[in-house]
C-alpha cells in the first residue's frame, strides 16, 4: 500500500526517540478526507479542514502546546498530497499529529518547545454500499472509557481506551465497539460517535467527561432541523437502546453509517436517517479548502 509520511515539512519515516508524543502521548492528531478536484489554483481538497485546524488549534491551546502557523500547515498538507497525487493516489485518508516536541525527561516542558508536526496520507478504501444501505452491526465493550474532564473533547495521542476495546472482538461482522460509563451510560464508538432516534427526534450522548466531539457530529448538531425536528443531548443508558427506532455513528472517513443491530436488538432504517446519509455522501454538501 502506497504510503507518505512527512515529519516538519520532510519526507521521513523517523522521529526522535525523545519526542514527547512517544514518551508521554504529548500530542493530539486529527483524520481527514481527502480527493483530488481542481478548483481554480488548488487540486487537492481535504474535507471539513477549516473544522479540523480549529479544534487542533483549540485543543493545543488547551494542552499548552505552541500552535504551528496555518500557513505552515498548509504549506505542509499541499506538499505532501501533491506528492500523492504524483503516486497515482487522487483520493485519500490525511492524518495530521502534532506532538509539543523533543524533550529532555521528565513531565515537566519548557513553554518555547518547538512542536513536532507530522502528516501521514494513505489511499482511501470505499467502504461496501451495504455499510450505507444495510447497515452495521454493533457490540458493547466490556472495557470503559476513561473519565478525565481536562482531557475530554480533544483527540489526544493517548488512545489506549479504544485499542484494548478493539482488541476485544475478531468477529468480522461486528463494525464497531460501544463504550459505557461506570454509570452505564453510552458514551461513543472506538472510532465514532453515536447517534439514536425516535420518531422524528434525534438523541445524541451528551459528552462531558469522557468522548471526543467529533467533526461529522459537530456538523449533524448544526444541521439536524433539516432531516429532524429535535435535537436531545442528554445521558443514554445502556439498558434504554430498545426505545428507539433507529441508530447511526459518525466519523470523517465513514460520513454517517447507521446501524442494524446491536446486541439482540435490531433497529430500521426511516426516511430521514436515509436522508441525512445520502446528504453527506454526496460531495457537494461537504466544506472543502
Amino acid at each position: 500500500m502506497k504510503k507518505l509520511s512527512l515529519i516538519n515539512g520532510v519526507f521521513s519515516e523517523n522521529i526522535s526517540v525523545f519526542d514527547r508524543g512517544l514518551a508521554y502521548g504529548d500530542g493530539l492528531f486529527e483524520t481527514m478526507s481527502w480527493q483530488y478536484i481542481e478548483k481554480g489554483n488548488k487540486k487537492n481538497q481535504v474535507e471539513f479542514w477549516k473544522r479540523h485546524l480549529n479544534r487542533i488549534s483549540f485543543s493545543c491551546k488547551r494542552l499548552k502546546i505552541n500552535f504551528p502557523k496555518e500557513n505552515i500547515l498548509q504549506n505542509y498538507k499541499d506538499k505532501i498530497l501533491n506528492k500523492a497525487n504524483r503516486l497515482g493516489i487522487k483520493k485519500g485518508i490525511l492524518k495530521l499529529l502534532i506532538t509539543r516536541g523533543e524533550g529532555m525527561r521528565g513531565y515537566k516542558f519548557e513553554k518555547n518547545m518547538n512542536p513536532t508536526i507530522i502528516f501521514l496520507a494513505f489511499p482511501f478504501s470505499d467502504y461496501p454500499d451495504d455499510f450505507f444501505q444495510v447497515g452495521v452491526t454493533a457490540e458493547f465493550c466490556e472495557s470503559y472509557i476513561t473519565s478525565n474532564r481536562n482531557l475530554a473533547g480533544l483527540k489526544h495521542l493517548n488512545r489506549l481506551d479504544s485499542v484494548l476495546a478493539r482488541a476485544e472482538w475478531n468477529n468480522e461482522k461486528i463494525f464497531e465497539g460501544m463504550f459505557i460509563d461506570e454509570k452505564k451510560n453510552i458514551v461513543e464508538g472506538t472510532m465514532t460517535n453515536i447517534f439514536f432516534v425516535k420518531g422524528k427526534t434525534l438523541f445524541t450522548p451528551r459528552l462531558l467527561d469522557y468522548g471526543i466531539n467529533g467533526i461529522m457530529r459537530e456538523v449533524v448538531l448544526e444541521n439536524y432541523d433539516k432531516f429532524f425536528d429535535k435535537l436531545k443531548i442528554t445521558e443514554i443508558k445502556k439498558t434504554s437502546i430498545n426505545e428507539f427506532d433507529q441508530m447511526f455513528l459518525t466519523n470523517s472517513l465513514l460520513k454517517i453509517v447507521p446501524v442494524r443491530k446491536i446486541g439482540k436488538h435490531k433497529y430500521s432504517i426511516f426516511d430521514n436517517t436515509r436522508r441525512i446519509i445520502e446528504h453527506y455522501q454526496s460531495a457537494r454538501n461537504l466544506e472543502f479548502s
